[in-house]
């Protein structure tokens, strides 16, 4: 499937301005696309997915409990995506509520949080478990004074991409975690990168959906990101799109709108 359309995606993603790197792998037919995959880009919010499995391995290790209540202080409030800073801050949230809040809503207060609850250095400890090799974690978000002069949070789709794919395989923590881990990232409340020319469900209350997508978005001026696994009629796919010097986002969006409707049109005419 991805072979006979390597061609069409090659010339999709090389139609805009921007720098791209794309991972995409077939899970029934285990096939590979790669694009640029072992580029380094900054991460933006990608980096939130390997940080969610970070507390996941923290609480199996009993070092907290997904239970626990946290009360976020004033100081701790960080501006960008979120919802924590336009609340009161008497409100206690679990570890995890937190964790839902830093992947659907991309709260970086929440994110900061949780940094903190592992420790910086215990979740690049993780990812280098899990494979992440050049990806690393270097600062907490939207922070400027904890970041070291040139040390900036990066990630490469290839990486992204086999952490997806070890997620799907339930070998990253435990096959519960994933499982949780999965269906956080399927209620995301950003889709308008891949999923957004995908058609919207159709039919009785409760029929099953013809696609989900279980992902995470980033963004900063000139950089888009998304980053997730599509499950389409018949077929599952990890896909990692990362982008950067993207003049304007309407690039950014319609390449990877292309991809995902590509993705969906292949998998609806192998059924037929």
């Amino acid at each position: 499937m991805l072979k006979q359309n390597e061609q069409a995606l090659r010339k999709l993603i090389s139609s805009g301005n921007g720098t791209y790197g794309v991972s995409i792998y077939h899970f029934e037919i285990k096939e590979s696309f790669e694009y640029q995959s072992n580029e380094l880009f900054y991460s933006a919010s990608i980096i939130k997915v390997p940080i969610m499995a970070a507390v996941f391995a923290h609480a199996m290790k009993g070092k907290c409990s997904l239970s626990d209540k946290v009360r976020v202080k004033e100081e701790e409030i960080v501006p960008g995506d979120g919802i924590i800073k336009h609340l009161t801050s008497s409100i206690e949230w679990t570890v995890q509520d937190l964790i839902v809040l830093m992947i659907i809503e991309s709260d970086n207060t929440a994110t900061n949080i949780l940094i903190d609850l592992v420790g910086q250095d215990q979740i690049n400890s993780y990812m280098k478990e899990w494979g992440f090799n050049q990806s690393h974690l270097h600062h907490k978000l939207q922070i400027k004074a904890a970041r070291e002069p040139g040390k900036m949070n990066v990630v490469t789709a290839h990486e992204m991409n086999e952490f997806l794919k070890k997620i799907v395989a339930g070998s990253v923590v435990s096959l519960n975690s994933c499982k949780k881990m999965i269906h956080i990232m399927k209620q995301q409340k950003m889709n308008d990168l891949l999923p957004s020319l995908l058609p919207e469900a159709d039919g009785v209350i409760g029929m099953i959906p013809n696609w989900e997508f279980a992902h995470k978005t980033g963004y900063v001026p000139g950089i888009e990101h998304n980053v997730g696994l599509f499950y389409l009629p018949g077929q599952t796919y990890a896909v990692s799109v990362l982008s950067n010097n993207v003049p304007n986002r309407a690039e950014s969006r319609r390449i990877m709108g292309e991809i995902g409707k590509l993705l969906y049109q292949v998998s609806c005419e192998s059924k037929t």
